[in-house]
């Protein structure tokens, strides 16, 4: 209250009082005592509801910095950067030796083809070869009945019929002696054949060397024959030779007739002289007959099986197979990724632990790089305040070298475990006290911050 406030009251209230009844009572002293309290418990009163000071929290600024270590281990093939060395984002840290790595790839994609073909195989159409290649052993298989069932016919009628077996002995000693002289033959064609190949062979090689002829005076000359006759003797010389070996291939073959003749009429003998062998044949007859009914099941099986194509459980399989080597090719390539050790944000290299050629383990410490450019600051805050800060929120800082110039700060984390202050810190009222450690991400828009200054951040 101002004093010409306080000058015009007082002057009212005296007129009042002047103008009344009370004159030379005491009502004006204790008016006066009354206005001269008044203003200053108004003040008091201002002054006490006046907002409350703001606190101020100090810490000290930091560099954030980043640890470097790769997921896999091996020899470290190069290594680019050294300490002190500024890195932007994506750049080559360190490069790993990758020859196992790329070697295992290889085999992984080898295997994904071998895969994709077998399932491609596998889901396609089926094809008329393979159709014909089954009907065709269909037919083998049929063939091979027949006549294992022609044979049990023949050792069942000798052995019921012994008679016939006589007839039979005939008829496979008139099949032997036609079979050797068919083969004396086939021997007596293939050294005539051999003959010829020999005599063409001569002329051939006459007509290479050409002809020496002795004139009437004694003078020896040789005369060549011409491209034609050369070139007509070296096929004649091709025809025979393969007219030879035709030759003995049949005189081979009835060689091998001629044994299997003796050996059909040494059956029958046998069967003459004991009539138990009647029974064996007859026996194998119907075992070889068995198996033969049995192989044509299977070929009339496979030709079913073709013609119908690949059921949904061979798919299936065929199917898992290929998701099974591309996922190993899939971490062969990961693998081969990880070789490659690269900047994750932009940074000074602060620290280098290892050097090119030597071996580091998986997760151990390669190198740390600082981030000038981002800055923290880590402050205590007392217990009962706590729940003043929140994540996300930003609020003003201060720093001796600047204080007039505020900053912004942004609560990054507030830590959820308490800590007590140190004994040199505090007094002896307030040793024991909790605090919670907040970190604040600071804003550095005209980079006059550095780490290491101390700065205040204010809370309202």
């Amino acid at each position: 209250m101002s004093r010409r406030v306080f000058s015009n009251q007082y002057s009212v209230i005296s007129n009042q009082f002047s103008a009344s009844d009370h004159q030379g009572s005491a009502y004006p002293i204790l008016i006066l005592i009354l206005i001269l309290i008044l203003p200053l418990t108004g003040c008091a009163a201002v002054q006490g509801a006046s907002a409350p000071e703001e606190r101020r929290f100090t810490g000290f600024l930091e560099n954030e910095t980043l640890v470097i270590a790769p997921e896999i281990g091996g020899r470290i093939a190069a290594m680019p950067v050294d300490e002190g060395d500024a890195v932007a984002e994506g750049d080559l840290l360190a490069q790993l030796d990758d020859s196992r790595i790329r070697l295992q790839l290889a085999q992984a994609d080898a295997q994904v083809a071998r895969a994709e073909a077998e399932l491609a195989r596998v889901k396609a159409a089926v094809r008329p070869e393979d159709v014909a290649v089954a009907e065709a052993r269909v037919a083998q298989a049929q063939a091979a009945l027949d006549a294992a069932e022609t044979a049990l016919a023949d050792a069942i009628k000798l052995r019921n019929n012994p008679q016939e077996l006589e007839v039979q002995i005939a008829q496979a000693q008139a099949a032997l002696a036609e079979a050797k002289a068919q083969a004396q033959a086939a021997k007596h064609q293939a050294e005539a054949a051999d003959l010829e190949k020999q005599m063409w062979g001569e002329i051939a090689q006459d007509l290479a060397r050409g002809r020496t002829v002795t004139l009437p005076d004694g003078t020896v000359i040789t005369v060549n024959a011409p491209p034609e006759q050369k070139q007509q003797a070296n096929t004649q010389w091709n025809l025979a030779s393969q007219k030879a070996w035709q030759a003995w291939s049949q005189a081979k073959q009835a060689e091998t007739t001629a044994a299997q003749a003796q050996v059909a009429l040494k059956d029958l003998l046998n069967q003459k002289k004991n009539p138990q062998e009647a029974e064996a044949q007859v026996v194998a007859a119907a075992n070889a007959r068995d198996d033969a009914a049995a192989a044509l099941k299977q070929a009339q099986a496979a030709l079913e099986a073709v013609k119908a194509g690949p059921g949904p459980e061979k798919i299936a399989a065929a199917e898992a197979a290929v998701a099974q080597a591309r996922t190993a090719r899939d971490a062969q390539a990961t693998a081969l990724t990880k070789t490659r050790i690269l900047a994750p944000a932009d940074g000074v290299i602060l620290e280098r632990y290892f050097s090119p050629g030597e071996v580091i383990a998986p997760g151990q410490q390669l190198l740390r790089i600082t981030q000038p450019d981002r800055l923290t600051i880590t402050i205590y805050v007392p217990a009962e305040m706590i729940d003043d800060f929140r994540v996300g929120e930003t609020l003003p800082l201060v720093v001796d070298s600047a204080p007039d110039r505020e900053y912004d700060a942004r609560i990054l984390a507030v830590s959820d475990q308490p800590e007590y202050t140190m004994r040199q810190s505090q007094n002896n009222a307030e040793r024991a006290a909790v605090v919670y450690a907040v970190t604040l991400k600071v804003e550095n828009p005209d980079d006059l911050l550095r780490p290491g200054l101390p700065a205040d951040v204010i809370l309202p």
